[in-house]
């Protein structure tokens, strides 16, 4: 459940100057253009700063830019959840969005504040950035963009689990040539490699999911990988991912009843 401790201490009644906002509204973002980080973190316009480590935010657009900027000067992120349509997700936010941003009205803050009423935030610390990657048959790769030391000391296992063949065959292959040269090159080879997978590690699966023509598509915070497909699924009911914590599609019924109430939390 989103504390609401913090929107109560900040008072309440109309704006007491110009771009200030009635304390129960929420701040929403307007336009995003196409060069900048909210692009960057697959942000959409309409998109709700609903909360902000776990506290439902109804601070000032000044506020929250100061926040953003002070996440870069300290080298942090904030944990913002995001309203979008008839779903909440988080994601974390470590430098000014270059957006402009608006207010909600009071009818869909009232709306927003109900449903985070009974929406549970867990603590920053569990969430971790999954970014995914989608298709035009709405296939999703999805990955955790953590470090993850497996890359590093052994390369060819890291690319089997994430499925990356053709830079897999690409490795095994400079082994097996270093191999055949001298025992000496094998293992420079695969200091080398091991070194370039440290740095680049989630690159080199950002650019296979490219060549494979999978397109940027969402950025969140979730606690695990079944978390993250939920909200993936909950984003598009029709995505598929090649091993599935969330089961197949909904059926075309479901899919249009999930448009439906889209459409009526936007009107």
């Amino acid at each position: 459940m989103v504390d609401t401790a913090h929107s109560e201490q900040q008072g309440g009644g109309a704006p007491q100057a110009e771009g200030t906002p009635p304390s129960a509204v929420f701040i929403v973002l307007k336009s995003i253009p196409q060069r900048s980080y909210a692009r960057d973190l697959r942000l959409r316009d309409g998109d709700v700063i609903a909360a902000i480590d776990s506290i439902a935010f109804h601070g000032d657009i000044l506020e929250f830019e100061n926040m953003l900027i002070a996440a870069r000067d300290s080298d942090t992120e904030i944990f913002v959840t995001i309203a979008r349509d008839d779903i909440c997700f988080e994601i974390f936010m470590g430098r000014p969005l270059g957006a402009t941003f608006d207010y909600t009205d009071t009818f869909r803050a009232n709306a927003l504040s109900e449903r985070l009423a009974t929406y549970h935030i867990g603590p920053k610390a569990q969430y971790k950035t999954y970014e995914a990657m989608r298709n035009v048959h709405r296939h999703v790769a999805l990955h955790n963009t953590s470090y993850s030391g497996l890359a590093t000391v052994f390369p060819p296992l890291w690319l089997l689990q994430h499925r990356a063949l053709e830079p897999l065959a690409a490795v095994v292959a400079a082994y097996a040539a270093a191999a055949a040269v001298h025992w000496a090159a094998f293992i420079v080879t695969v200091f080398l490699i091991g070194a370039y997978f440290h740095r680049i590690q989630f690159r080199i699966l950002r650019n296979y999911n490219l060549f494979t023509e999978h397109y940027y598509w969402v950025v969140c915070a979730a606690r695990s990988t079944a978390d993250a497909q939920k909200i993936c699924r909950d984003i598009d009911p029709k995505c598929t991912f090649s091993f599935s914590y969330v089961g197949p599609p909904q059926d075309g019924e479901a899919d249009a009843t999930k448009s439906s109430k889209r459409r009526a939390a936007k009107s």
